[in-house]
Protein backbone atom coordinates (compact mmCIF):
# COMPACT_ATOMS: atom_id res chain seq x y z
CA UNK A 1 0.00 0.00 0.00
CA UNK A 2 1.53 3.65 -0.73
CA UNK A 3 2.21 5.74 1.53
CA UNK A 4 -1.11 8.92 -0.08
CA UNK A 5 -3.38 4.90 0.19
CA UNK A 6 -2.47 4.23 3.97
CA UNK A 7 -3.24 7.92 5.05
CA UNK A 8 -6.46 8.06 3.46
CA UNK A 9 -7.34 4.45 5.06
CA UNK A 10 -6.26 5.60 8.81
CA UNK A 11 -8.05 8.93 8.39
CA UNK A 12 -11.17 7.27 6.86
CA UNK A 13 -10.92 4.59 10.60
CA UNK A 14 -10.24 7.48 12.35
CA UNK A 15 -13.65 9.40 11.00
CA UNK A 16 -15.41 5.63 12.08
CA UNK A 17 -14.10 5.49 15.39
CA UNK A 18 -14.95 9.58 15.83
CA UNK A 19 -18.79 8.80 13.73
CA UNK A 20 -18.81 5.88 16.30
CA UNK A 21 -18.10 7.54 19.90
CA UNK A 22 -20.80 10.00 19.11
CA UNK A 23 -23.64 7.34 17.68
CA UNK A 24 -22.63 5.59 21.49
CA UNK A 25 -22.69 8.99 23.41
CA UNK A 26 -25.92 10.13 21.95
CA UNK A 27 -27.56 7.04 21.76
CA UNK A 28 -26.41 7.07 26.12
CA UNK A 29 -28.13 10.30 26.30
CA UNK A 30 -31.52 8.20 25.45
CA UNK A 31 -31.38 5.25 27.16
CA UNK A 32 -33.08 4.95 30.51
CA UNK A 33 -31.84 1.96 31.95
CA UNK A 34 -28.32 2.72 33.31
CA UNK A 35 -26.58 -0.35 33.01
CA UNK A 36 -27.19 -0.02 29.14
CA UNK A 37 -26.16 4.12 29.28
CA UNK A 38 -23.10 3.28 31.34
CA UNK A 39 -22.22 0.58 28.65
CA UNK A 40 -22.81 3.24 25.91
CA UNK A 41 -20.86 6.00 27.49
CA UNK A 42 -18.04 3.56 28.18
CA UNK A 43 -17.82 2.72 24.20
CA UNK A 44 -17.92 5.86 23.49
CA UNK A 45 -14.38 6.40 25.70
CA UNK A 46 -13.41 3.23 24.15
CA UNK A 47 -14.05 4.49 20.59
CA UNK A 48 -11.99 7.89 21.15
CA UNK A 49 -9.16 5.65 22.73
CA UNK A 50 -8.90 4.24 19.46
CA UNK A 51 -9.48 7.79 17.39
CA UNK A 52 -6.38 8.39 19.64
CA UNK A 53 -4.12 5.75 18.76
CA UNK A 54 -5.31 5.82 14.81
CA UNK A 55 -4.00 10.12 15.05
CA UNK A 56 -0.94 9.13 16.61
CA UNK A 57 -0.34 6.74 14.32
CA UNK A 58 -0.99 8.71 11.48
CA UNK A 59 0.45 12.48 12.84
CA UNK A 60 3.48 10.61 14.63
CA UNK A 61 4.57 7.44 13.24
CA UNK A 62 4.11 5.97 16.73
CA UNK A 63 2.07 2.59 17.89
CA UNK A 64 1.25 2.63 21.39
CA UNK A 65 -0.66 -0.70 22.12
CA UNK A 66 -1.61 -2.91 24.98
CA UNK A 67 -1.77 -6.61 24.49
CA UNK A 68 -5.12 -7.26 22.39
CA UNK A 69 -7.40 -10.44 22.93
CA UNK A 70 -9.78 -11.55 20.26
CA UNK A 71 -13.23 -12.40 22.49
CA UNK A 72 -16.00 -14.78 21.77
CA UNK A 73 -18.48 -14.18 18.80
CA UNK A 74 -21.93 -15.13 18.99
CA UNK A 75 -22.39 -14.11 15.72
CA UNK A 76 -25.93 -12.50 16.49
CA UNK A 77 -24.93 -9.71 14.64
CA UNK A 78 -24.53 -11.33 11.35
CA UNK A 79 -28.10 -12.76 11.70
CA UNK A 80 -30.27 -8.83 11.99
CA UNK A 81 -30.80 -6.47 9.34
CA UNK A 82 -29.51 -2.46 9.93
CA UNK A 83 -32.23 -1.13 11.68
CA UNK A 84 -33.05 2.57 9.87
CA UNK A 85 -31.68 5.29 12.37
CA UNK A 86 -34.55 7.88 13.86
CA UNK A 87 -35.68 9.74 16.63
CA UNK A 88 -38.41 7.29 17.98
CA UNK A 89 -36.42 4.25 17.58
CA UNK A 90 -36.59 1.85 20.29
CA UNK A 91 -33.55 0.75 22.40
CA UNK A 92 -33.58 -2.54 20.15
CA UNK A 93 -33.11 -1.16 17.35
CA UNK A 94 -30.27 0.99 18.76
CA UNK A 95 -28.50 -1.84 20.44
CA UNK A 96 -28.72 -3.45 16.57
CA UNK A 97 -27.73 -0.51 14.72
CA UNK A 98 -24.32 -0.42 17.42
CA UNK A 99 -24.01 -4.18 16.86
CA UNK A 100 -24.16 -3.74 13.36
CA UNK A 101 -21.88 -1.14 13.54
CA UNK A 102 -19.17 -2.72 15.61
CA UNK A 103 -19.32 -5.88 13.02
CA UNK A 104 -18.40 -3.77 9.99
CA UNK A 105 -15.67 -2.16 12.22
CA UNK A 106 -14.14 -5.47 13.33
CA UNK A 107 -14.58 -6.45 9.42
CA UNK A 108 -12.65 -3.49 7.98
CA UNK A 109 -9.65 -3.86 10.77
CA UNK A 110 -9.81 -7.50 9.79
CA UNK A 111 -9.21 -6.26 6.45
CA UNK A 112 -6.67 -4.08 7.18
CA UNK A 113 -4.40 -6.55 9.11
CA UNK A 114 -4.83 -8.82 6.53
CA UNK A 115 -4.07 -6.33 3.86
CA UNK A 116 -1.18 -5.01 5.77
CA UNK A 117 2.42 -5.66 5.24
CA UNK A 118 4.42 -4.29 8.64
CA UNK A 119 4.19 -6.23 11.12
CA UNK A 120 3.70 -3.63 14.27
CA UNK A 121 0.95 -1.91 12.01
CA UNK A 122 -0.49 -5.28 11.31
CA UNK A 123 -0.67 -5.86 15.23
CA UNK A 124 -2.45 -2.49 15.50
CA UNK A 125 -5.03 -3.54 12.83
CA UNK A 126 -5.70 -6.99 14.50
CA UNK A 127 -5.83 -5.76 18.02
CA UNK A 128 -8.79 -3.16 17.01
CA UNK A 129 -10.77 -5.76 15.35
CA UNK A 130 -10.16 -7.71 18.67
CA UNK A 131 -11.81 -4.88 20.42
CA UNK A 132 -14.44 -3.91 18.09
CA UNK A 133 -15.16 -7.73 18.35
CA UNK A 134 -15.02 -7.42 22.35
CA UNK A 135 -17.57 -4.72 21.95
CA UNK A 136 -20.21 -6.60 19.28
CA UNK A 137 -20.30 -9.66 22.02
CA UNK A 138 -21.36 -6.76 24.75
CA UNK A 139 -23.64 -5.62 22.60
CA UNK A 140 -25.08 -9.10 21.67
CA UNK A 141 -25.37 -9.84 25.05
CA UNK A 142 -27.36 -6.90 25.99
CA UNK A 143 -29.45 -7.84 22.13
CA UNK A 144 -30.39 -10.98 23.95
CA UNK A 145 -31.31 -9.80 27.12
CA UNK A 146 -33.57 -7.33 25.60
CA UNK A 147 -34.94 -9.56 22.70
CA UNK A 148 -35.20 -12.19 24.25
CA UNK A 149 -36.27 -12.19 28.27
CA UNK A 150 -37.60 -15.59 28.19
CA UNK A 151 -34.55 -17.35 28.03
CA UNK A 152 -33.21 -16.15 31.50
Amino acid sequence: MDSESYKKVVKNAIQSEIDAKNFYLNVSKRIKDSFLQNQFKDFAAEEARHERLLTALLDKGQIKTSTFHASQDFKISETIAMPEVSDDMDLKDAIAIAMKNEEIAMQNYQSLAEDCDDAELKEVFTGLAAMEQGHKLKLEESFVDIVYPEVW
